[in-house]
């Protein structure tokens, strides 16, 4: 389609002599649509193999009289400086019942402002129209009711024209002052200026234009549409739907479609009305309109074309060979949509492929694979349309595309959550502003916020579906009532606390340059993994189990790691001799993965894949490494029985998760700034208070600052009345309370990584030992009421030879080992403890039979090390 209002003049207008050539009757001139000659300089010679001079007018070559297709002998005027300052008097009162109405949507008096709505002395709305220029041509009246409603039984009307009737004043589209400069915007067209006002509002990805009536868009008001793309939003009737102002736009050939929102309806309900009934119809999954075309093709022959390549009217591509020129597709077009670059520097290419007699589809195409004639190919024979083109004929193509076209930039996201230049929030289907507006994305997958355009993640349908906004509207509260019934607010707490803290993980890494690790230690059946799994549907959908008994290479689980910023990632079954601990424990301080790059020759040069997500792990065991233990925070599960109340409650949970619980996510992420603000303060008020639970007790630091980092912005919106996890309302009390929950968790840690490392490994190697199906009941140990026997002697070898396996050095003795015990079971006496006790002998088949009295075996109280090392020699999988 030609950008601009000009075609070549017909028969029986004569032809003209080439200025290049010099061939006379071979040179087809330009006409405005007025039929005027542009110029005889510009023009196209027939001879198009031998010549192919080719001199294409400019909007610059055209006079105003052209473009506007308007003969008047009227002078145009504009409104004098008393009229400027009543207009700017105006614009300061928002009294009018349509800014009432307005401010009832949740409208800003910001956005009336600068969409130039004001209220008169008489209370009327006023709609000020200002030109492309900057400059206030003229002035609308209407009257609205409360509802918003315009009161039909007084007419609107512009400013009064002067009496001389050699001057007036013009029009022009309501809000062309605010179109995008760059043209990158798509505009909608609606009739009514309320309608614009309003939807702008709410669809901010659009520029809106009002023409005032379905047959307002004249060739007066017309020009300021050449070159964007336009969308034509009907209103639900007959006028709506086929009028003068479609022919208008057809007649200039511009790239507009008509979109039918609504149907089925026929009483002109528009998308003004829509929003009025907490509606927000999705603009581009609308309706098209299809339009009698019958005269295209008279302006031009074709679409778009170079010296060596040309898009026709008939949908075929041709490029100019070595002796002729030839077809490489027969029934589509491709148009770069936007050009997009990564953070990693890796470009992509959005393309529109116009298919003769189908609708247009849009795919995204590396830059290799756009260069590439096999691998465009390819990607064309997917969508079942045949490229007949090799390198030669890809490069031509990409010459015409880059110098005939205009395309937009955009920066590609490589992952879901926040991206920290633009300051939005990326689901799969949607985008969050840091106010907490919600943005749509177009057709190509492109969002603008700001002076950000933002390419859409790509990634694999399951990240894509657990990142994903359904039209659920659960709250923060509803969720949590429910999470805290089902897992108890002791254990609830805490992981709440540590979703919201991944939520502006940015935040609280930039102030302590750490990112606490949450860490859920229980049994088989407790219900551990259920605690996470919860939190990771607050994202949209349950997270897929990352189980770290898998083969998982190093690389692989960065990339987990890095595909998700300001989130939370959940990893099953951690054990004290995984290989890549050293892995998570860098996630802790921010530090990312480094290799070098495939195609690198240099030994110098390094990949960087940065961690931007929170990590939560739940195991079986406590961790066996202080150093890792302590960049930690422990939260134990103990109980497996639940009681009635707990079962309704996950069912609840289980009820509202199938919905898709991304909303929450969206309520807390409308805080960020809040967040931002107040964060050093709220850590520090926060540290004061807990710290002061331990006076003249010796606690690591470290201990504190993760516990403060994991609750502060938790804090923040319970203090500020925004959301509640615990039971007070008062900001006093919930600071108690808050700290109150941080010294139970603080402590249980701090007694855990005090005792000795010899009773630590000890026991996290006899359950190592025990899941490995390496000590067995009866034969290497036996209950005896709340009383574990060991049989010491057998079990010590078995330790002795897996303690070097895992540590690399020699275990402690066995005598080290029972003083520990001894320590612990005080004030039990050591007859009580180390004692002779009968077991199974190991070939024996009678499970009851024990007939092997072992001396120095040990009697030990099980729940205390089921409580400090988390001991379980009750539960394991079950043997493959």
């Amino acid at each position: 389609m030609s950008e601009y209002p000009f075609r070549f003049e017909k028969s029986p207008k004569k032809k003209g002599t080439c200025p290049a050539c010099k061939q006379s009757q071979k040179f087809r001139y330009y006409e405005d649509l007025n039929g005027q000659r542009i110029g005889e300089q510009f023009g196209k010679c027939d001879r198009e193999n031998s010549c192919g001079y080719h001199h294409k007018p400019k909007l610059s070559d055209i006079t105003s009289e052209s473009v506007i297709n308007v003969k008047s002998e009227k002078s145009i005027i504009y409104p004098d400086k008393t009229w400027l300052q009543n207009f700017d008097l105006w614009l300061s009162n928002s009294s009018s019942y349509f800014h009432q109405y307005c401010m009832t949507l949740g409208i800003s008096i910001e956005h009336l402002k600068k969409h130039s709505v004001a209220t008169d002395q008489n209370g009327k709305t006023v709609f000020i129209f200002i030109n492309n220029e900057n400059r206030v041509v003229n002035a609308k009246w209407m009257l609205y009711d409360i509802a918003g409603h315009r009161i039909k039984d007084t007419k609107g009307y512009s400013m009064k024209q002067p009496a001389d009737d050699k001057y007036k004043y013009k029009m022009c589209l309501y809000g062309e002052d605010l179109l995008d400069s760059t043209k990158q915007n798509t505009v909608v067209i609606v009739e009514s200026e309320k309608t614009k006002v309003i939807a702008s509002y709410f669809y901010p990805e659009f520029d809106w234009v009002a023409c005032s009536s379905s047959s307002g868009l004249t060739d007066e008001k017309i020009s300021v549409l050449f070159g964007r793309k336009i969308i034509w939003l009907c209103d639900a009737d007959k006028a709506g739907r086929s009028n003068s102002s479609i022919k208008k736009l057809q007649s200039y050939q511009l790239d507009f479609e008509i979109i039918d929102l609504f149907p089925e309806q026929e009483d002109g309900y528009d998308i003004a009305d829509a929003i009025g009934n907490e509606l927000k119809p999705s603009i581009l999954s609308g309706k098209r309109i299809t339009i009698d075309k019958k005269t295209e093709g008279q302006f031009s022959e074709i679409v778009i074309k170079n010296n060596t390549a040309q898009y026709k009217i008939d949908h075929t591509i041709w490029v100019k060979g070595r002796y002729n020129w030839e077809v490489i597709a027969d029934n589509f077009h491709i148009f770069i949509k936007y050009f997009t670059k990564d953070e990693n520097e890796q470009n992509t290419w959005i393309l529109e492929l116009k298919i003769k007699n189908r609708d247009s589809i849009f795919i995204e195409v590396p830059h290799e694979d756009f260069c590439s004639a096999k691998r465009l190919k390819t990607i064309l024979a997917a969508k079942h349309l045949s490229f007949r083109a090799n390198d030669n004929h890809v490069t031509e193509l990409h010459a015409l595309l880059f110098n005939k076209t205009q395309f937009g930039t955009a920066t590609k996201i490589n992952r879901f959550g926040y991206h920290r230049d633009s300051g939005v929030y990326f689901f799969s289907n949607k985008v969050i502003t840091t106010k907490g507006k919600v943005l749509e994305p177009d057709e190509f997958r492109i969002v603008q916020s700001g002076e950000f355009y933002l390419s859409m993640p790509t990634t694999n349908a399951k990240m894509q579906h657990r990142f994903q906004i359904t039209d659920s509207d659960v709250s923060f509260n509803e969720w949590y009532r429910i999470y805290a019934k089902t897992h108890t607010l002791e254990k609830a707490f805490i992981p709440a606390c540590f979703y919201i803290m991944s939520l502006f993980r940015d935040i609280v890494v930039n102030h302590k340059g750490s990112s606490p690790i949450l860490y859920l230690k229980g049994s088989a059946g407790t219900g551990k993994s259920s605690i996470i799994r919860s939190l990771t549907c607050l994202f949209g959908f349950q997270q897929d189990d990352i189980n770290l008994k898998s083969k998982n290479t190093e690389a692989a689980l960065v990339k987990l790691m890095s595909q998700a910023a300001n989130s939370l990632l959940w990893m099953d079954e951690f054990y004290n001799d995984f290989p890549h601990e050293g892995l998570l424990q860098a996630a802790y301080d921010n530090a990312g993965y480094h290799k070098s790059p495939d195609s690198s020759k240099s030994n110098a040069e390094t990949d960087s894949i940065e961690i931007h997500s929170a990590l939560a792990l739940t195991s079986n065991f406590i961790p066996s490494n202080h150093i890792f233990f302590s960049r930690c925070l422990l939260i134990q599960v103990e109980s497996k029985e639940k009681d009635k109340y707990q079962k309704e409650g996950f069912q609840e949970l289980k009820d509202l998760e199938r919905g898709g619980l991304a909303c929450v996510t969206v309520e807390i992420l409308r805080h960020r700034k809040l967040i931002q603000e107040n964060y050093p303060s709220a850590f520090k008020v926060l540290s004061k208070r807990i710290e002061s639970a331990f006076k003249n007790e010796v606690i690591p630091e470290r201990l504190f600052s993760n516990m403060v980092q994991t609750m502060t912005c938790a804090y923040i919106l319970c203090s500020k009345g925004l959301i509640s996890i615990g039971e007070s309302i008062n900001e006093a009390d919930i600071l108690d309370e808050f700290a109150e929950m941080a010294v139970i968790y603080i402590r249980k840690q701090y007694q855990i990584q005090d005792e000795t490392s010899i009773l630590n490994e000890f026991f996290s190697t006899l359950q190592i030992l025990f899941e490995d199906y390496k000590l067995h009941e009866g034969i290497h140990f036996r209950f005896d009421g709340d009383l574990l026997l060991l049989r010491l002697p057998s079990i010590y070898l078995i330790f002795k030879q897996r303690y070097r396996s895992i540590y690399f050095r020699d275990s402690s003795d066995k005598d080290s080992i029972i003083q520990e015990i001894l320590k612990l079971e005080s004030p039990r006496e050591i007859r009580e403890i180390i004692k002779t006790i009968r077991f199974r002998e190991e070939n024996d088949g009678n499970v009851n039979t024990m007939k092997n009295a072992v001396t120095n075996s040990l009697s030990i109280t099980y729940s205390i090390y089921s409580t400090k090392f988390g001991l379980d020699f009750t539960n394991r999988m079950a043997k493959s």
